[in-house]
């Protein structure tokens, strides 16, 4: 059912009374399921947001909206499968070109790019904090020490702010 100014709105199947925003459904659904445990209702298997009658399941799968697009996903279908290569001209990697209907990959360069054999320093975080006008917090520390590391801090940062100028 349309509602002015609120959009579509759902009748909770636990109880009637309930007339529910569709985006929150599944919301409503999970609160109104604890508060009638004794209600004899399953979820659709096709869209959790279908709670319908134990007796009623059945029925309710052969004829859920939702089956198509779960079948559609579980079973693919031959005739949505990829298109055919179509015939192309391709340029090799040599600035030849090639007739042919698939790209030509015999004389493709091998990537060689290798990010673990890379002799780059590890990033330290706090190296860089010591070293930057960074605000720098003191967590798990005694009273006395937070002090301390603040004073610590108001003398690294004018040091900083020296050698910047």
């Amino acid at each position: 059912m349309e509602v002015p100014n609120f959009g579509t709105v759902v009748v909770c199947p636990y109880n009637s009374a309930h007339q529910i925003i569709a985006e929150r459904m599944q919301k409503h659904l999970v609160k109104c399921r604890r508060q009638y445990p004794n209600a004899k209702m399953a979820a659709c298997p096709f869209n959790n947001a279908h709670h319908v009658p134990e007796q009623e399941l059945n029925l309710h799968t052969k004829n859920c909206p939702n089956r198509d697009e779960m079948e559609s996903f579980k079973y693919a279908i031959a005739t949505n499968a990829a298109p055919l290569p179509q015939k192309g001209i391709y340029v090799r990697a040599d600035g030849t070109t090639v007739e042919a209907e698939t790209a030509p990959t015999d004389d493709m360069p091998v990537d060689e790019e290798n990010w673990d054999d890379m002799d780059a320093a590890p990033y330290n975080p706090a190296k860089y904090c010591a070293n930057n006008l960074i605000i720098r917090k003191a967590t798990h520390m005694t009273a006395a020490e937070k002090r301390q590391f603040y004073e610590d801090e108001r003398v690294r940062h004018d040091m900083l702010r020296k050698r910047n100028v």
